[in-house]
């Protein structure tokens, strides 16, 4: 009948639009973040390149509000994945905080375009945040990869791309125990910055990966 409806293709039809929307979203925040460090050079640059870089500092607040899309758009996603996780209690608060730290992250990007933080405070908080929303990461990555009800392409991603960011925070901050610029410093901070960098630009795939490998199916533990 031209009258029937798929209630299971309805209800993951729309976490679909929502994390596709936040990836995609988070990948335009990333070029836009690369152009501006590449153009704008808004650290350590003086002269005649200080003053062209001015031309492009519309990158950075162009960034700044893509990233509130992005995590607005991640918040229904994120909700939606609990449907393929155990209801545990520990679930519900690991969604609860990263759902928070998404309104937090949208929050802070619309203060600082506003002039209402500077970046010295609010990428404080900023990464702070980052951080919970990569426990939760971690925490659906190994309880779906325990309880066999993500696949494990997407469970091992997880768990790599959760890990990238805190580890290279670590390791980089490591670096601070040594003399600044000393070879041994940079030894610890140069790789720890790189996996910090790489795990912060990858967030975008996670959505984009649970579109394309969990959303686009019924939970396998609500199937007879």
């Amino acid at each position: 009948m031209l009258t029937e409806t798929h209630p299971a293709r309805q209800r993951t039809g729309g976490p679909v639009l929502w994390a596709l929307t936040s990836g995609i979203t988070g990948l335009v925040a990333n070029v836009l973040l690369v152009l501006f460090f590449l153009l704008a050079q808004p650290f350590g640059v003086s002269g005649p390149l200080a003053e062209a870089g001015q031309d492009f500092m519309w990158l950075g607040s162009a960034n700044d509000v893509v990233i509130v899309v992005q995590f607005l758009t991640f918040i229904p996603a994120a909700l939606a994945l609990r449907r393929w996780l155990p209801p545990t209690r520990s679930m519900r608060i690991a969604t609860a905080a990263a759902v928070g730290a998404m309104v937090a992250v949208a929050a802070l990007q619309l203060l600082l375009v506003a002039g209402v933080l500077e970046f010295d405070v609010q990428v404080v908080f900023v990464v702070a945040t980052f951080l919970v929303v990569y426990a939760w990461v971690i925490a659906v990555s190994s309880t779906g990869h325990r309880h066999g009800t993500l696949p494990r392409s997407v469970t091992r991603f997880g768990l790599l791309l959760g890990v990238s960011l805190p580890v290279g925070l670590v390791i980089a901050a490591a670096g601070l125990l040594f003399p600044s610029g000393s070879p041994a410093q940079l030894a610890f901070v140069i790789p720890g910055v790189a996996i910090a960098a790489i795990g912060w630009l990858g967030l975008p795939v996670w959505p984009l990966v649970l579109a394309r490998r969990v959303f686009n199916k019924p939970p396998s533990h609500s199937l007879s």
